[in-house]
């Protein structure tokens, strides 16, 4: 490795929506190109990035490393890198005064246990609306079933990456999961599952107890949980995979297709802090049952 060479991250913000999703597919896209080179990413036009999306960065960037490249960041305004660093998406030492960080974290695909006490130690903060103990169980447990997902499916090569921020001036704790894998319409496909588009695979992923595991295991549950929290509390949940994405936005579901290929599925998370009601279940029966 002599020579070195540079991909351009053309973005100058990137958050949690389709553009922001469509910039780093772009990103991904460029240094799939490189197998054992030195690249370097000139992040100089980057003024912004939503804190928990250096869980994507992080898999693409390691995708990279996996094919026997070494990557180096240049340009970093002192503004990202503070993110970044804050939230250990990069070295260095920089001090969450406020606790308004979920540290972005690795979890090999064995990782449930690790992953489950990760998001109950993080993710039930005090500024998260009031939910009876039923329904804070089966919240987590679609945390869960988000990484079973990946464990199961994915068939990742690198670990999967998970990291948030609480948001104060916005009224919103966000929180994302990366795998660096196939795709959902890959596993859908492996599955003898077809669709007309990829965000066609994402919109039946997301419905209530579709499933392409074998077995027992039922699919599906804990995921229809977020979505119907998410819906009644105004929040986000997205998902990227590949060409498709899909979006809950204040309860109403949009889809596109992006004209890069983003690496594996990401899914966000966004709580509306600003809600004050209390969330319970009607019912353990029916998991769609919250009141």
């Amino acid at each position: 490795m002599t020579d070195e060479f540079m991909v351009v991250l053309g973005a100058s913000e990137i958050s949690a929506d389709v553009y922001g999703f469509q910039a780093l597919a772009t990103l991904h896209e460029q240094l799939e190109t490189f197998d054992h080179r030195k690249v370097g990413i000139d992040c100089s036009r980057l003024r912004w990035i939503d804190a928990q999306l250096g869980t994507c960065l992080l898999t693409i960037v390691n995708l990279s490393r996996k094919r026997g490249n070494e990557i180096s960041l240049y340009g970093i305004s002192p503004k990202v890198q503070t993110i970044l660093q804050k939230n250990k998406t990069l070295t260095g030492s920089v001090a969450d005064r406020y606790g308004t960080t979920i540290p972005v974290t690795k979890f090999e695909l064995d990782a449930e246990v690790e992953f489950s006490k990760y998001c109950s130690a993080h993710l039930l903060r005090p500024e998260v609306p009031k939910m009876s103990k039923g329904l804070r169980e089966k919240f987590l447990e679609g945390l869960d079933e988000l990484f079973a997902n990946s464990s199961l499916h994915s068939k990742s090569s690198i670990p999967v990456f998970s990291g948030g921020q609480f948001f104060p001036n916005r009224d919103r704790l966000t929180f994302v999961i990366s795998d660096g894998g196939r795709g959902i319409n890959g596993s859908l496909e492996a599955a003898g599952f077809r669709f007309p588009t990829v965000a066609n695979s994402i919109e039946w992923a997301m419905q209530m107890n579709n499933s392409a595991r074998s077995g027992d295991i039922p699919g599906g549950l804990g995921l229809g949980i977020l979505q119907e929290f998410v819906r009644l509390n105004e929040g986000s949940l997205i998902v990227c995979s590949q060409t498709g994405y899909w979006e809950m936005r204040a309860g109403r579901v949009s889809m596109h297709n992006i004209r890069a290929s983003y690496p594996g599925t990401a899914v966000s998370l966004e709580i509306n802090t600003r809600d004050t009601r209390s969330y319970h279940m009607k019912s353990r029966v029916n998991p769609k049952e919250i009141w």
